[in-house]
């Protein structure tokens, strides 16, 4: 089951911490990957840079459960999302500026 698509979003940082994300994390998928949604959210750059082997050592999960999170958030894989974050990322630092 995909949670939500964040393909369309423009800014994936601001929606991953958003009270709407975090209500259907709650709402929709297992722990393992609430787990990964946490972190996310208080550290996008680490899913902007680091590799899904240093996620999921982070998250105590595994790899695989790195790449379902990013097909729940409507991503075709780990690759993708990370691309995401490095987007969302340089949208919120043009912003600041």
């Amino acid at each position: 089951m995909q949670l939500i698509s964040l393909k369309a979003e423009s800014d994936v940082h601001e929606f991953l911490i958003s009270k709407n994300f975090w209500a259907a994390v709650h709402r929709n998928v297992p722990e393992r990957l609430a787990a990964l949604a946490r972190l996310a959210a208080e550290r996008p750059d680490v899913f902007a840079f680091e590799s899904s082997q240093k996620i999921a050592e982070r998250c105590k999960v595994s790899q695989t459960s790195v790449v379902r999170f990013a097909q729940h958030l409507g991503f075709d894989g780990f690759a993708e999302m990370k691309q995401g974050f490095q987007h969302g990322l340089r949208q919120s630092s043009r912003r600041a500026s």
